[in-house]
C-alpha cells in the first residue's frame, strides 16, 4: 500500500480531493483486483510465448502424421472417425463428454440447486415480466413497452454517429449496450457495495438491484448473453480496429458478464470449440440428448451438468483429455480471472458478495439450462445428427433478440452476423422442408422449455411449423414431437447404435466481417 500512500500524497499536493482514494473500496478492492488481475495478465503473456513455438510444431507433426496415415490407407478413414468421436468416462476428473454422474447423485444435486434457485431467480425473473406487463399496459407483445421504445429510439438516433464504431452499420447501438451495461450496471453494483459497508446487507435494494439489471421482460440478460455468444464467436470483433476496437475486443465476456454471471472465456472456448465441435453429441459436455427431454426429472439431473459447464470445469477437463493445452489453459484463466474478482469483493462483505455477484452465476446456470433443454430438445430417430432437428427454429417469436431462433442457422453458420439469418434460413429451405424441421412459430425458448417438461404435446403440436407437409393432422404432429423428445442419441437409452460422423455446419463466414455471404 506504499505506492497508494505516495499516490494520495501527490494528490494532495495538487489540491484534489483524495477522500476516495483511502476508501475502503479502493484500498481492499480495486488495488488487489488490478494488482491480480495484472499478475494474471503477466502469466499469460509469459506462458503463451514460451509454448507457442511447442505447440506449433506440435500441430505440424501431428497434421504430417495424420496426412502420413491417410495416404496409407484411405480405408481407414472410418475408423480414425470413430476414434475422433469415441467416448471414454474414465472417471469424474478425466476422461471426455460429459461428467459422468450417477442418475441418483445428479437428481439430489439438481434438487437442492432448483431449491434455492427456484424461489430467488424465480421471484426477480417473475417481477421483471410483471415490469414489461405494465410497462405496455398489458398490450402488445415483449419488447413493446416504453422502455423498450425508448430504447430503439435512442439507437435509431444514435446509429449515424455509434455506427462508426462498429465493424457493421447495424450494429452500432452495441456502444449503447456497452455503456448501459457496462457502465450504468457496475455503477450501480459498486453503490449498492458502499451502501452496504456503511449500513448493512439491504434486501430490497439488493432486489430492485437485481430487477433493474436484468430488465423488463429479463431483456438486459437476454441481450448481455446474447452478445457474449456472439462475441465468443466473432474472430474479428465486433468493433473496427484500432483504440476503441482493442478496448473493447472482448468487453462482453471479460467486463460486462462479470455482473451477470459469466466466467470469461466460456462462450469463446468451452461454448464455440466444444458445442459446435460435437453438437449435441456423446463428446458435447452440455449434451441434453442421453435422456428423454420430455420428462422433468431429466432435466433435474442435467442441472449438475450445466453447473459444470457454466464453471469452466467439465470443458478444461475436455480440452486437456483431447490434449488441446492452449485451449484449456485459456479456460483455467479465464476461471482465476472470475475468482480474483469474487475473492476482491469477498473481503469486503461476503454477504454483499453472495447476493450481488455470485446469485447471478445461479441465475446464469438455471436460465442457460433452460434455454439448452429447449434449442436442443428434438432428435431424429433415423439420424442423430440432422441439424434441421436437432437445433430449433423459432418463427415470428415475441423475443427474437437478434436472431438467436434461427439456431439451426447458428449451428450451420456459428460466425455469420445476424442480419445475415433468416437469408440463411431461406437458403436451405428444401433441408428445413425434407427432414420436417423442429420448427414452431409464437412462442419463445422458455416457453417451449414449460411446454416440453410438462408433455403439452398438444399445445407443441398447435405450434408446430410442418413445412414437410407429412404430418396433416394434429394427432400425427403430436406423435412426431413425442418421439423426437424421447428419441436418445447415445446413452444407455440410445435408439440405436449411431457413430457421430463430426459434422461442424456449413460454415463459409470470416467471423463477423464476411461481406460477401
Amino acid at each position: 500500500m506504499e505506492a497508494l500512500g505516495n499516490l494520495t500524497g501527490a494528490w494532495k499536493e495538487a489540491g484534489a480531493p483524495t477522500e476516495w482514494l483511502s476508501s475502503p473500496v479502493v484500498k481492499e478492492f480495486a488495488v488487489p483486483l488490478i494488482c491480480c488481475w495484472g499478475v494474471l495478465l503477466a502469466i499469460d503473456v509469459v506462458l503463451s510465448g514460451i509454448v507457442s513455438t511447442f505447440f506449433s510444431k506440435r500441430a505440424l507433426k501431428k497434421k504430417s502424421a495424420e496426412g502420413n496415415k491417410g495416404k496409407a490407407s484411405s480405408n481407414d478413414n472410418g475408423a480414425s472417425v470413430a476414434s475422433q468421436y469415441k467416448r471414454s468416462d474414465r472417471s469424474f476428473l478425466w476422461g471426455n463428454g460429459p461428467i459422468p454422474m450417477n442418475d441418483t447423485f445428479a437428481l439430489v444435486v439438481g434438487a437442492i440447486m432448483l431449491a434455492f434457485l427456484v424461489p430467488t431467480v424465480g421471484v426477480v425473473v417473475g417481477l421483471t415480466v410483471l415490469w414489461d406487463f405494465i410497462d405496455r399496459a398489458g398490450m402488445g407483445r415483449p419488447q413493446d413497452g416504453l422502455v423498450m421504445t425508448l430504447a430503439a429510439l435512442l439507437n435509431r438516433v444514435t446509429a449515424p454517429l455509434t455506427g462508426r464504431f462498429t465493424r457493421k452499420y447495424e450494429d452500432g447501438f452495441l456502444v449503447n449496450v456497452v455503456w448501459f451495461l457496462g457502465g450504468v450496471i457496475p455503477f450501480l453494483l459498486f453503490w449498492n457495495l458502499s451502501y452496504t459497508m456503511q449500513h448493512g446487507f439491504h434486501p430490497l435494494l439488493c432486489l430492485a438491484y437485481h430487477i433493474f439489471r436484468i430488465g423488463p421482460y429479463f431483456m438486459n440478460f437476454a441481450y448481455c448473453y446474447v452478445m457474449c455468444h456472439k462475441e465468443g464467436h466473432t474472430r474479428v470483433g465486433l468493433f473496427k480496429p484500432g483504440l476503441t476496437g482493442t478496448a473493447l475486443r472482448s468487453v462482453f465476456n471479460w467486463w460486462i458478464g462479470l455482473f451477470y454471471g459469466v466466467l470469461p472465456s466460456s462462450f469463446a472456448y468451452g461454448h464455440s470449440i466444444n458445442h459446435h465441435k460435437y453438437n449435441n453429441g456423446p463428446l458435447d459436455v452440455v449434451s441434453t440428448s442421453d435422456k428423454p427431454r420430455d420428462n422433468f426429472g431429466n432435466f433435474v439431473r442435467f442441472l449438475p451438468r450445466w453447473l459444470m459447464y457454466a464453471t469452466n470445469i467439465s470443458t478444461i477437463r475436455q480440452f486437456l483429455y483431447e490434449q488441446e493445452y492452449k485451449i484449456a489453459w485459456k479456460m483455467v484463466l479465464g476461471t482465476a480471472y472470475y475468482m480474483i474478482w469474487v475473492a476482491c469483493l469477498y473481503r469486503l462483505s461476503p454477504t454483499f458478495t453472495f447476493w450481488y455477484v455470485l446469485f447471478p452465476a445461479g441465475e446464469n446456470i438455471l436460465l442457460l439450462a433452460c434455454i439448452q433443454w429447449c434449442w436442443h430438445g428434438f432428435v431424429d430417430h433415423e439420424n442423430p445428427e440432422n441439424p434441421f432437428v436437432g437445433s430449433i427454429t423459432l418463427l415470428d417469436g415475441p423475443i427474437n433478440v437478434l436472431g438467436e431462433d434461427f439456431h439451426t442457422v447458428h449451428h450451420q453458420y456459428p460466425g455469420a452476423h445476424w442480419t445475415q439469418h433468416e437469408e440463411k434460413y431461406k437458403k436451405h429451405a428444401n433441408g428445413y422442408k425434407q427432414s420436417s424441421a423442429s420448427a414452431f412459430q409464437n412462442t419463445h425458448a422458455f416457453e417451449m422449455f414449460f411446454l416440453i417438461i410438462l408433455r403439452e404435446y398438444k399445445q407443441m403440436a398447435e405450434k408446430f411449423v410442418d413445412m414437410s407437409g407429412k404430418y396433416p393432422t394434429h394427432e400425427d404432429k403430436e406423435k412426431l414431437i413425442r418421439q423426437r423428445l424421447q428419441t436418445c442419441w447415445w446413452g444407455p437409452n440410445a435408439c440405436k447404435d449411431y457413430q457421430q460422423h463430426g459434422w461442424e455446419g456449413v460454415e463459409d463466414s470470416n467471423g463477423f466481417d464476411d461481406q460477401n455471404n
